[in-house]
Order: C-alpha cells, then sequence, then structure tokens
C-alpha cells in the first residue's frame, strides 16, 4: 500500500526565454568586464606605485600618510572590482539585482577615479591621456542598468508531482 504524496501546486519559472538569455549573457559581460578591468587596473596601479615607493623617503610624513591610504583605497577598490566580477559570473542564471547593483556602484567609483586620474594627468603633463577606460566602465555601467530593466520569466505553473511507488 502507498499514501498518495501531496502534489506541488506552487509557481515555477519558466526555464527559457529572450530576457533569461539576454540576462545570463549580460551579466556575463558584466562580470568579465569587471574582471578585465580589475585586472588592467592592477598592473596601473602596480607600475604608478613602484614609481611613487623610490621616491617616497623624500616626502614628508603627512605625504607618506596620504600615499599609504590612497594605495589602501586603491587596493579595496580592486578587490571590489574583482569579488562585483566573480560575483556577476556566478550569479548569472538567476535574476538577483544586488550583483548588478554592486557592479554600477563599483563600476562608479572607478569611473570617479579614472576621471580623477585623467584630469590630474592633464593638469601635470598638459597631454591628455587616452580616456578609453571611462568609456568601458560607462558601458559596464549601462549593460547593469539594461539588465536591471529586464522582466522576469514570468511564473508558471509546476507540473504536479505524481505519488513515487516503492
Amino acid at each position: 500500500m502507498s499514501a498518495p504524496y501531496p502534489q506541488q501546486t506552487g509557481l515555477a519559472r519558466t526555464p527559457e526565454g529572450a530576457n533569461a538569455k539576454q540576462s545570463r549573457r549580460g551579466r556575463t559581460s558584466v562580470g568579465i568586464g569587471l574582471l578585465v578591468m580589475g585586472a588592467i587596473s592592477t598592473l596601473a596601479t602596480a607600475f604608478l606605485y613602484s614609481q611613487i615607493f623610490a621616491d617616497l623617503e623624500l616626502y614628508s610624513e603627512e605625504q607618506q600618510s596620504i600615499q599609504v591610504v590612497l594605495a589602501a583605497v586603491s587596493v579595496l577598490v580592486l578587490l571590489a572590482l574583482f569579488g562585483t566580477g566573480i560575483w556577476n559570473i556566478v550569479a548569472r542564471r538567476t535574476w538577483a539585482k544586488a550583483p548588478l547593483v554592486t557592479a554600477i556602484v563599483a563600476s562608479g567609483v572607478s569611473l570617479i577615479f579614472a576621471v580623477i586620474n585623467i584630469v590630474e594627468s592633464l593638469a601635470s603633463t598638459g597631454k591628455l591621456p587616452s580616456f578609453w577606460i571611462v568609456i568601458v566602465y560607462v558601458a559596464i555601467i549601462a549593460q547593469a542598468i539594461r539588465l536591471l530593466r529586464l522582466d522576469e520569466p514570468p511564473m508558471a505553473p509546476a507540473p504536479p508531482l505524481r505519488p513515487q511507488p516503492w
């Protein structure tokens, strides 16, 4: 004798749809973009601080402490870029909004620092550096905003569970 199991009456998401594919591809591109920008920023930061550390002993104590704080903030921003990139790749099959919002915030902070670096470089050297990095951060922010605006797939009734004969 087998007892009937209760039937599942919940709702389930439809597995595929145009929005699901766009979301998955978009979240992957946001994640990879953040990882690439994190790697490029790491190389640029390492080069910058390799130049500064040679002259660090010539700075006053106040200037040295400012450089230490700036280095710490740079490391935190780099960790945020890498962590958010990985999080967006891992969460590409979900409809979670937190990874995308975090990507917007991390890219926005990096964008602000990139603009400050461009202005500082322009003021100190008189030459306008290439600002493709700004374009990439703006593209990542635009992609994340576009993904936040996608509609979630409609809920469809789940198929009823049948009793399993044991």
